[in-house]
């Protein structure tokens, strides 16, 4: 099994929503969906969230961020690697996804998105460690 090379990390409060790629390309007036969906975990390679919509493994999406207190909704080219039923009865299904590499090429996402994201997974740390803190 292939280990994550980044660290998932929550920040309470973040969703996502996204739009599904129409052929080849993504346009530039991406209908996205409707809802925001609450985001359980996510790295700089990806992200677990929740939907009620079965999406289907190795579609791409563009997505774009919530995350309380930035006022970027930075949005990030990504691929569905797996869904599952979500047990709780809150939405349907739990869907992960991996982020596409950051770099100037077709598809990737930007190199300043990279930046922002280390900044959020340093930000997920410290909400971590002060969760930690309050349980003890």
């Amino acid at each position: 099994m292939k280990k994550r090379k980044c660290e998932r990390f929550l920040i309470p409060g973040t969703t996502l929503y996204y739009g599904k790629k129409a052929g080849k390309f993504f346009s530039f007036r991406q209908k996205y969906s409707e809802d925001y969906y609450p985001v359980i975990n996510i790295s700089r390679g990806g992200a677990k969230f929740l939907c009620n919509e079965r999406l289907r493994a190795g579609i791409e999406l563009m997505v774009k961020l919530n995350i309380p207190g930035i006022q970027e909704t930075p949005e990030i080219i990504a691929s569905v690697r797996w869904i599952s039923k979500n047990p709780e009865q809150s939405y349907k299904y739990q869907t992960g996804i991996a982020f596409n590499s950051y770099g100037t090429g077709k598809n990737e996402n930007p190199l300043s998105l990279l930046a922002f994201m280390k900044d959020m997974e340093e930000l997920g740390a410290i909400e971590n460690q002060n969760k930690k803190s309050q349980i003890r």
